[in-house]
């Protein structure tokens, strides 16, 4: 994986310094819990073996293992997944964690299921995203579903290729390198933590079901969020993998 990537493991390396125990998805976030819970019961997944792409420190694992599925998450970043086991520790059908650049390397195994809880928007360029996609999409068993949800959702993004981070640069004109206050509350406990920003890319409806479905998805839904702390403007997206290949 290219070393801007990299951002999110000094990123959790900083906040755990500062004493943060969950810095992304929080265990109280009642909206994510419903939204896999209508999405497990709806695809009959329980007690079925899911797999979650860029899993962090392991909020959604516990949720889907308290589902009664078999869950398996990887990210690339090893401090989250140290926190991730931490996290996973003693519950019930021994959820997995790894370490592992998804960019660059397929997960082993097939899958019922796979799962993205606002990671796809965290890889920038065009070729980085297709290997992502094409790796899901290969873990998975014909006609399984995946989910992505909370992606970054604009309606004015950007439409254009994007070759290189450097390019991005340009055209987001952010600044990924000063650090700024950011804070979170673990319980009832607020930290702030100064960090930079990190990059994200999202995309408008149009161009996010034109990328799933050149990646070999079939999408089923795409649904627009309501406004939320974790991301504010963001959507799920609904897809399957065919049960025969397209073309």
């Amino acid at each position: 994986m290219e070393p801007y990537y990299l951002a999110y493991e000094k990123r959790y390396k900083a906040v755990y310094e500062a004493g943060v125990k969950i810095w992304g998805k929080q265990p109280c976030d009642e909206a994510l819990r419903m939204a896999l819970t209508r999405w497990v019961v709806y695809s009959s997944l329980r007690r079925k073996k899911i797999i979650e792409f860029a899993c962090g420190e392991g909020t959604v694992g516990t949720f889907l293992t308290q589902l009664e599925c078999r869950y398996h998450g990887f990210d690339v970043s090893p401090s989250a997944v140290a926190r991730a086991k931490e996290v996973l520790s003693g519950y019930y059908r021994e959820p997995s964690v790894s370490v592992l650049d998804l960019v660059n390397k397929c997960p082993p195994g097939k899958y019922d299921a796979a799962l993205d809880v606002s990671g796809l928007h965290m890889i920038v360029v065009d070729a980085d995203r297709e290997k992502y996609l094409a790796n899901m999409l290969s873990v998975l068993k014909p006609g399984a579903p995946a989910l992505f949800f909370r992606e970054v959702y604009r309606e004015d993004a950007y439409s254009g290729p994007v070759n290189s981070f450097e390019q991005w640069l340009t055209i987001e004109g952010s600044d990924y390198e000063t650090p700024s206050p950011r804070t979170v509350t673990n319980d009832d406990v607020e930290y702030t933590v100064n960090i930079p920003l990190v990059p994200a890319r999202g995309k408008n409806k149009e161009d996010y079901i034109s990328e799933m479905t050149a990646a070999g998805f079939v999408v089923d839904d795409f649904v627009v969020l309501d406004v939320n702390e974790d991301i504010p403007f963001s959507a799920a997206i609904y897809v399957h993998k065919p049960h025969t290949p397209l073309g």
